[in-house]
């Protein structure tokens, strides 16, 4: 037995060992290919590279830029996650994001409170307004088989122009010359946690999702069916599981965690709710998911990395020659190939033989019969 113990340890250590060489390769190729592009389009490749390597450690403020694009996109990884895990692909962490954002804006401006109260109040009502709304598509999955991501993506774009026609006609400040709310109080904004960045107690509050929900998905009976679920779902009914519930909720506490992530995001950044475009956070949340394996311990790691990979790419579109337009395609380039790590993970060359040879031999025995 303890043979057998000592052997899984040493095929795990080499599994993770594989993996991480593999993820290494991947970002070495993509910033490769990168580097070959900015070497086509800039006049001064060379400074452009710096700014995009060295320009977000450059000083205390371009720091924090990276954790500040990391906050929103480890609320995304996290809930993202959790519907992933269960073998579902809810898109409504978009909408919810969105949702989440205006709810607490509105809650933070008219709610008549200040300080910890404002805020808490702000966040709770994001998370449950969003949590009712994407109980829809769950629900709709769970017991009519109504594909979740066509529902959530159709319901994302219900929920974006219900609040654009909200901000445009309903809670518009007309003095602001923009269609948006009233100023947030500065009482119901997030603090700051450091006088030189904008960095606020929105981070510290990202990372303690990312612990629960750890905990929610490993150390709970709930947790473990859900996990059982995304799996197998025919196992898991047969096991006794209630298969339906879960995948309601892993829906609905992603969502959840979606929305309260928007709250945190405008009360964080922003001094008005004034989006007219969905934030594209919720989209980058699967992302970020897919390339922490799904594991919301190393979510973090991933937004954080995307986070610095944005930070560089502002700089260098902003201080150098290249466009605004190329950055969007090298960005793309290398979370598309860093994300894609499973191309990595097998020989394609030998799998086209196999399929090859497998259809050779199967024509072979049809001319024999």
């Amino acid at each position: 037995m303890k043979r057998l113990v000592e052997k899984l340890k040493k095929t795990d250590f080499r599994r993770i060992g594989k993996s991480l060489l593999r993820s290494f390769m991947a970002i070495l190729l993509a910033y490769g290919i990168s580097f070959l592009l900015i070497l086509l389009v800039s006049d001064e490749p060379g400074n452009a590279i710096r700014w995009f390597i060295v320009g977000p450690f450059t000083n205390v403020t371009e720091f924090s830029v990276i954790f500040k694009n990391a906050m929103p996109l480890i609320f995304a990884g996290i809930a993202s996650a959790l519907i992933i895990r269960c073998g579902q692909f809810n898109m409504f962490t978009e909408g919810a994001f969105y949702m989440g954002g205006l709810v607490a804006a509105v809650v933070a401006i008219y709610s008549g409170m200040n300080g910890f109260l404002s805020i808490a109040a702000a966040l709770i009502a994001a998370g449950i307004a969003s949590g009712i709304v994407g109980y829809l598509p769950a629900k709709l999955k769970a017991k009519y088989e109504v594909n979740e991501f066509v529902s959530s993506i159709m319901l994302n774009y219900i929920v974006l122009w219900v609040g654009v026609w909200l901000i445009s006609n309903v809670i518009i400040d007309v003095t602001s010359g923009d269609n948006a709310t009233e100023l947030i109080p500065d009482s119901s904004r997030l603090l700051v946690l450091f006088a030189a960045s904008d960095l606020t107690i929105g981070l510290p509050i990202a990372f303690l999702f990312v612990l629960l929900v750890h905990f929610f998905m490993y150390r709970t009976k709930w947790g473990f069916e859900l996990r059982i679920v995304g799996d197998n779902r025919k196992f898991a009914r047969t096991s006794g599981i209630n298969d339906r519930k879960s995948i309601v909720l892993s829906q609905v506490l992603g969502v959840i965690i979606a929305g309260i992530g928007g709250g945190i995001e405008i009360l964080s950044n922003y001094r008005r709710f004034r989006w007219k475009t969905l934030p594209g956070y919720g989209f980058d949340g699967f992302m970020v998911s897919i390339m922490a394996r799904n594991k919301p311990l190393l979510v973090p790691f991933a937004a954080i990395f995307i986070g610095y990979l944005r930070s560089g790419a502002d700089l260098m579109a902003f201080n150098t020659d290249v466009t605004s337009e190329m950055v969007q395609v090298i960005q793309g380039l290398i979370i598309i190939f860093v994300a894609a790590e499973a191309f990595f993970s097998q020989n394609p060359l030998k799998n086209i033989l196999l399929k090859f040879k497998e259809k050779r031999t199967a024509k072979e025995v049809m001319q024999h019969e």
